[in-house]
C-alpha cells in the first residue's frame, strides 16, 4: 500500500472519529467516559459478529442436463497410460517354445540358450518337476491370499525351514517375489531419521525400498570402496561433534535381512505351493550334486576367458559371476545408439549362429544409468563344446557388425 493512500485512510478515521466526538463528547455511561472511539469499536464489533453469522455462499447445485454429460464427454481427452509407441518399442522378442534348457527351440530352431537364469541347469530336472507336479494336485496352483490371511501352508513352512537349515541361519523368511522383497523389507527396517549408506547401482527394488523407507540416503559410487571409506569417515567426524546418536545406520548392497512386518509379505499373495516345494527338492538336489557348483566355475571361468580376447567389447562382470556382461569398449555415449548397436549383434547371433543372447534393459525409473550391454547367463548345464562355439561365434559376429559401422 502507498504511503498517500495509508494517509488518506487516517485522515478519513480521523475525520470519522471527529465528527464522532462532538455529539458524545463529554458523555458518561455508567461511569465510562463515551466518545468517537468507543462509538467506532462498538460498529467494527458489531460488523464482524454479523459476518460471522453469516452463512457462507453457495451456489446453487442442480444436476447436469444429459446434453451437458455429453458435451464433457466429447471434450475430455484422457491421458495416455503408456509413452508414445517408438520403431525401437515394436522390437519383438524371440518366443521359446520349449522349456529354457541349455538348449532350446525359438522359431522352430534348436539354439544354445544364454538368455535364461537357469545357473544350476535345474530347469526339467526330474525331480523337480515330479515335486512339482505333486504339489500342484494337492494344493492347486495358487496361495489365493497373503501369509498373514489364510496365505500361509505348511508347504511354505517346510521350505523356510529346509533354507535356514541350509544356509546355517537361525530362520528364513519366504517372499513371493523379489523385486517385492527387497522394496518393502527396508522399510520394514529402515525408518525416518535413520542413515542408509548404499551403492549407487543397486537394482531399482532396492532403489524403490530406500525413497520408501523415508531414511537419509548416502551413496557411493558403484562397487567403489574407497568411496564407502570417505562416507563412513564422514558419518564418524559428525558422530564425535553431535556426541548423543540418535539414529540408526545401515549399508545396502545387493543383499539384505528379511523381516516379517514387509509389505511385500503382508499384503501379497504368499508363494505357489508347487515353486515352494520346488526350491525344497532344488536343495535336496544341490546336497546331493556338490559338482554342480564346480561345474558352473568351470563353465564361468571358460568363458570369461575367452570373450575376454573379443575385439570391440569388453567383459564388465566379475570373473566368479555366472551373468557375464559384455559392453562396448568404444561406447557412443548414447544408451539408445549402444542399445541398438548391440541388439544387432544380438539377432545375428540368433539367425546366423543359433545363439540366443539378450540385451541389458534399462528402467525408465530406474536412478543409475548402467550402460549398454550383452548378457550371457551361464549354466552348469551348458556343454563345454557349447561355450567354444559361443566364444567363436562372439568373436566372429561382433568382428563383423563392428566392421560395417
Amino acid at each position: 500500500m502507498s504511503s498517500g493512500l495509508q494517509i488518506g485512510i487516517m485522515d478519513l478515521m480521523n475525520h470519522l472519529i471527529g465528527a464522532l466526538d462532538a455529539p458524545f463528547a463529554g458523555a458518561v455511561v455508567f461511569g465510562v467516559h463515551f466518545d468517537g472511539h468507543l462509538v467506532v469499536e462498538a460498529l467494527l464489533v458489531a460488523v464482524i459478529v454479523f459476518l460471522l453469522f453469516q452463512k457462507s455462499y453457495q451456489p446453487q447445485k442442480r444436476p447436469l442436463t444429459r446434453k451437458e454429460i455429453d458435451q464433457l464427454c466429447d471434450e475430455w481427452v484422457p491421458e495416455p497410460l503408456h509413452p508414445a509407441i517408438t520403431k525401437e518399442m515394436e522390437i519383438e522378442p524371440p518366443v521359446l517354445e520349449s522349456d529354457a534348457g541349455p538348449r532350446t527351440i525359438v522359431s522352430g530352431k534348436e539354439v544354445i540358450n544364454l538368455a535364461s537364469a537357469n545357473y544350476l541347469g535345474l530347469i526339467g530336472h526330474g525331480k523337480i518337476t515330479e515335486a512339482c507336479d505333486e504339489a500342484l494336485k494337492k494344493y492347486g496352483v495358487g496361495s489365493c491370499g497373503p501369509r498373514g490371511f489364510y496365505g500361509t501352508i505348511d508347504v511354505h513352512l517346510d521350505c523356510e525351514a529346509r533354507i535356514s537349515k541350509f544356509l546355517g541361519t537361525p530362520d528364513s523368511i519366504l517372499y513371493s517375489y523379489g523385486l517385492a522383497t527387497t522394496s518393502s523389507v527396508i522399510p520394514a527396517f529402515c525408518k525416518r531419521g535413520d542413515i542408509i549408506i548404499a551403492d549407487e547401482g543397486v537394482h531399482w527394488g532396492i532403489q524403490n525400498g530406500l525413497f520408501l523407507s523415508r531414511s537419509i540416503v548416502k551413496l557411493f559410487k558403484h562397487n567403489d570402496m574407497k568411496a564407502l571409506e570417505n562416507i563412513l569417515e564422514e558419518i564418524a567426524l559428525e558422530d564425535k561433534r553431535v556426541k548423543k546418536v540418535l539414529n540408526r545406520r545401515f549399508i545396502v548392497v545387493e543383499a539384505i535381512y528379511q523381516r516379517l512386518s514387509g509389505a511385500g509379505y503382508c499384503f501379497s499373495a504368499s508363494l505357489p505351493p508347487y515353486l515352494a516345494s520346488a526350491a525344497i527338492t532344488e536343495i535336496d538336489v544341490l546336497e546331493e550334486s556338490h559338482e554342480l557348483l564346480v561345474r558352473l566355475q568351470e563353465n564361468v571361468t571358460l568363458l570369461w576367458n575367452g570373450l575376454s580376447q573379443v575385439r570391440g567389447l569388453k567383459v564388465m562382470s566379475n570373473a566368479l559371476s555366472p551373468l557375464v556382461l559384455l559392453q562396448l569398449e568404444n561406447t557412443s555415449g548414447s544408451f539408445k545408439s549402444d542399445s541398438m548397436l548391440l541388439q544387432e549383434i544380438v539377432d545375428c547371433m540368433l539367425d546366423d549362429e543359433a545363439l540366443l543372447l539378450t540385451v541389458s534393459k534399462r528402467s525408465l525409473l530406474d536412478n543409475f544409468k548402467l550402460p549398454a550391454g550383452i548378457q550371457l547367463f551361464v549354466s552348469a548345464a551348458h556343454k563345454k563344446s557349447d561355450l567354444l562355439q559361443v566364444i567363436q561365434s562372439v568373436k566372429s559376429v561382433v568382428e563383423s557388425v563392428l566392421d560395417r559401422k
